[in-house]
């Protein structure tokens, strides 16, 4: 069982990244072989990027390449942009595992007769998807960086604000929400987790209402959304992954402060409490 969930999850790792590598590289050779045309105007400067044959080229446009490091080395680069885009493609990749369990109803008369408590073969499942989603996580990472090294501005990587780990917070949320909420089904896990999607987006549109109490309700349901989660501010370069002004407001009715450690510290409780709720359902399903 656990072999083919390692199976099913390779399948996924493979696709995404090949995905993604091919659009890597596609990005770098666009570069390479491109050109940046500038001139000005009534606006101010302008800039264009074109792939050229050679015959419309002007002697003044510029080699993509050469502009695009030169860019690269006018100043430093934050690591802070790499871990988001990560933490949303690892978001993403996890909305195709909520099945783990789910996918077990067919077979559980074989699963449960194996030398293991139920318990310990959810934790086997979990571990599986949860190394996936770590190991896509870590390539989006260093696609990223090779991307910088290939126009030779690795030297210009900057360590990224702490807070960068409020958005795994908002992974592990979501992955132990679909779970806990199929995994005691028998069918119609799809509508389930599409129903839990309608409420991950319904809920922030609620708290700015004209009704107090409705408002009171949505802000307490806030902190269970995964999505609140992936928020990330830039201003002047600088980036910050969780504020008293974006989470405090929420958090404190939750009895925490606005920090990014408090923000991270509830997301992964309630990502490991969904998670052992996901393992009760499952060690009541009957076979």
């Amino acid at each position: 069982m656990i072999y083919v969930e390692w199976l099913r999850a390779r399948k996924r790792l493979v696709i995404f990244a090949g995905v993604l590598a091919t659009l890597v590289v596609l990005a770098i050779l666009c570069v390479e072989f491109g050109y940046v045309h500038s001139d000005v105007n009534a606006h101010g400067p302008n800039h264009y990027f074109y792939l050229s044959s050679g015959s419309e080229k002007s002697p003044t446009d510029q080699p993509a390449r050469v502009a695009v490091h030169d860019m690269l080395q006018q100043s430093t680069i934050p690591l802070d942009p790499f871990l988001m885009t990560a933490s949303i493609i690892a978001f993403i990749f996890t909305i195709s595992l909520y099945t783990s369990l789910y996918a077990q109803r067919e077979s559980l008369h074989l699963a449960f007769t194996k030398p293991l408590s139920r318990t310990r073969l959810a934790l086997n499942f979990f571990a599986v998807d949860l190394a996936s989603i770590a190991v896509l996580y870590a390539f989006v990472i260093a696609l990223g960086l090779f991307t910088i090294a290939a126009f030779g501005a690795l030297n210009r990587i900057v360590a990224p604000n702490p807070g960068a780990i409020v958005p795994l917070a908002g992974v592990l949320l979501l992955y132990g929400l679909m779970q806990a909420s199929t995994a005691w089904l028998r069918r119609g896990a799809g509508g389930m987790v599409a129903a839990l999607w309608v409420a991950f987006v319904a809920v922030p549109s609620l708290m700015n209402t004209s009704l107090v109490q409705l408002n009171t309700i949505a802000r307490s349901l806030w902190p269970l959304d995964p999505m609140r989660y992936l928020s990330m501010n830039a201003s002047h370069g600088v980036y910050t992954w969780g504020s008293t002004a974006a989470y405090g407001a929420q958090t404190a009715v939750w009895g925490v402060g606005g920090t990014y450690e408090a923000t991270a510290l509830l997301g992964f409780s309630l990502g490991i409490a969904a998670c052992a709720i996901a393992i009760v359902n499952w060690n009541r399903v009957e076979v």
